[in-house]
């Protein structure tokens, strides 16, 4: 084993032995474009070598508590997941494994390394938010794209949603992201089995309830970058995704004491930034907006043994009953 393999593995242990990461690889930054607010990771970090990619899974006992409120109405079983799954607990967990490897890395080796800010804090960008952006579904506030990276790491590859799915968990894993300037011995892109079919799966389109994602055979699709390659996903809209996430509309509101903040599933970007204003700052969040967690893409996605985890536990009925319920509504 020469010293960058002994490197590599110790890195590696160095992660596993922190206790909360659950996927770790490393990936060629040439593998890792600069595209539309991405920089290139040499944008970034001059000089960098490896890309360490490592993924939490979100916890099952947290995520089907957000399933609770879509087959049960039980709105307050909602607040685990916000807290648990969504962003606080291991969004900051995260950021402080982030700020441990890169510690790690500078005192053992001696090497330069930049952190890649990561968590879902939010997904969109309101004119009132007091506090700076981190990130969410359009990755606001990411130098690089983690997603990319991870695909490059071999921990993944991109599903019809756009989410990066994973054999062993689908979508529901946290990822985080490290640059440095110490060579490493990258893994492999994925090439496993394919973990999406959009062709026979429809769910997280069927479920979405503003149709943010475009359907497959619609011919509306967008082109992602994928270490090297290129792969079709559905057009994702993100303010059609923020009006179900944020409740900019009544129906979305489990409060029910919502109202329409904007006309249509569908606003312009200036009809969202009107409805960012106008609506209530809430003290519950750090976003200081209120946030609905939707996530049906996520939450019921079958990739990752989710038949298993959730149906097979009596933890969820399932898609099917969900939209049979929305139906009913």
């Amino acid at each position: 084993m020469d010293i960058t393999q002994q490197r590599t593995k110790e890195i590696k242990e160095f992660l596993k032995a922190r206790g909360n990461i659950d996927l770790i690889g490393i990936a060629d930054p040439a593998l890792v474009e600069g595209h539309g607010r991405f920089h290139a990771p040499e944008e970034v970090l001059p000089g960098v070598k490896s890309i360490i990619v490592f993924g939490r899974r979100l916890s099952d006992g947290a995520v089907q508590s957000a399933m609770r409120r879509f087959e049960d109405g039980n709105q307050l079983a909602l607040g685990a997941y916000a807290a648990y799954a969504s962003h606080m607990t291991p969004g900051y967990l995260m950021l402080f494994d982030t700020f441990a490897l890169m510690q790690h890395i500078e005192r053992a080796y001696g090497y330069i390394s930049e952190p890649v800010p990561c968590a879902t804090e939010q997904g969109g960008k309101p004119n009132n938010e007091p506090l700076p952006l981190f990130c969410g579904p359009a990755k606001d506030g990411e130098p690089i794209d983690i997603d990319q990276a991870a695909v490059a790491a071999g921990l993944g590859q991109f599903g019809w949603s756009g989410r990066i799915l994973t054999p062993e968990y689908g979508p529901r894993v946290m990822f985080g992201a490290l640059l440095t300037q110490l060579p490493l011995e990258c893994d492999k892109p994925y090439s496993g089995p394919q973990l999406c079919d959009p062709s026979a799966c429809h769910i997280c389109t069927d479920l979405c309830p503003t149709d943010a994602i475009a359907p497959y055979g619609s011919g509306d699709v967008q082109h992602r970058g994928c270490a090297g390659c290129q792969v079709e996903t559905g057009a994702f809209s993100k303010n059609r995704c923020l009006v179900a996430n944020c409740a900019m509309r009544a129906e979305f509101d489990p409060s029910g004491k919502g109202a329409d903040y904007v006309s249509s599933n569908d606003p312009t970007d200036d009809e969202l930034a009107a409805a960012f204003e106008d609506k209530d700052l809430s003290f519950t969040s750090l976003d200081h907006f209120p946030k609905i967690y939707c996530e049906k893409c996520l939450l019921y996605c079958p990739v990752g043994n989710w038949k298993e985890r959730f149906a097979d536990r009596g933890l969820s009925q399932g898609p099917q009953a969900v939209l049979a319920k929305e139906a009913e509504a």
